[in-house]
């Protein structure tokens, strides 16, 4: 009886042992098929976030494309106005619908002029706001032909820097023997270096980055107003008050142009008869070579999502009209976070 007792208790534990085996198999196995099931989740999210991404981009693309096509259609009229309708505004280039999604051309705040991805609002009044529209570069000044006393004429720029930009500019221009001369550049329509982007001005003896850039979290700095792509004159029916003055018009000179604007006028049909009107024939010698009244080179940012409001997608563009053709010189892609 004590060996069959002994045999039962051994068979008894042997059968344990294998169940607890068994047991412990299972369970490595239900966690690999686990980790196998979130694996292949994983895959299949990733997938589609990346079929995702490559349909904003197309549909960026688009949207680029559209608004190049409005900048073709009117890039021959004789007379370019912040006050054109296809210039700015919410029916053109606001949540446009595109597909299976919508688009909006908007205007970078001051954050993205330091040329980063800090986003599209600017802060006024304590509000976030966007801007929609194209931007001209002609509206600002292009550092590659600035004068001195351009440089001057804005705020906290004083003789001795703007003396070391023209020093620093002309020494980069002086190394790059292939440029062709300012004056070729202009008569092409685009004048692009030496300076190639404005935080290059950050380099210059005495720039600092809230003369540049402004105070952090504020308003100011130089960097809105200016242009590195240009056709290198500024254009006397778009112009901002600050760029206005840095050409060299008054503060009277610029408060009657800008009444002109707030009144609905269509824009000055010549240099020469804005000289007049404004009452500064007597700068003419001086002012009117700096000056244009039409646009040959945008900037545009546009924003995409799949609902609007929320955009995945953004590409930054810069387009160039010659005489018979649109070209683009700059073109950046970047997704954006996912919320």
């Amino acid at each position: 009886m004590c060996k069959d007792a002994a045999g039962k208790i051994q068979l008894s534990g042997q059968r344990g042992f294998a169940l607890v085996i068994t047991l412990w198999v299972m369970a490595v196995l239900g966690v690999m098929a686990a980790s196998f099931f979130y694996e292949t989740l994983c895959e299949i999210k990733v997938e589609s976030w990346s079929r995702q991404d490559r349909r904003a981009y197309n549909l960026a693309r688009g949207g680029i494309h559209r608004a190049a096509g409005i900048i073709r259609e009117h890039a021959r009229d004789p007379v370019h106005s912040v006050t054109d309708k296809w210039f700015s505004g919410d029916s053109f280039y606001k949540d446009m619908k595109f597909g299976p999604g919508y688009y909006s051309i908007v205007r970078p705040g001051i954050e993205d002029n330091a040329e980063n991805s800090a986003g599209v609002k600017s802060k006024k009044s304590g509000k976030d706001e966007v801007n929609y529209g194209l931007v001209d570069e002609e509206s600002r000044l292009n550092i590659n032909v600035a004068t001195m006393d351009q440089l001057q004429g804005f705020p906290d720029v004083s003789n001795v820097l703007a003396a070391n930009i023209i020093l620093y500019r002309t020494k980069k221009h002086s190394k790059s023997s292939s440029r062709a001369p300012q004056s070729v550049a202009m008569a092409k329509g685009l004048v692009d270096g030496p300076i190639r982007n404005i935080d290059e001005l950050l380099q210059v003896k005495g720039m600092t980055r809230e003369i540049l850039y402004g105070e952090p979290g504020g308003e100011g700095g130089i960097a809105p107003h200016l242009t590195c792509f240009s056709s290198g004159k500024v254009n006397i029916n778009t112009a901002g008050k600050e760029v206005l003055h840095a050409v060299g018009f008054s503060t009277q000179q610029v408060q009657a142009l800008l009444a002109y604007r707030l009144s609905g006028w269509k824009g000055f049909a010549t240099v020469d008869a804005a000289l007049s009107v404004l009452g500064a024939a007597s700068q003419n010698s001086h002012i009117a070579p700096l000056l244009g009244v039409q646009s040959k080179n945008f900037s545009m940012t546009c924003l995409v999502g799949f609902s609007p409001g929320k955009p995945v997608e953004r590409i930054r563009a810069r387009v160039s009209v010659g005489k018979d053709q649109l070209r683009f010189t700059r073109w950046e892609s970047e997704s954006l976070p996912r919320i």
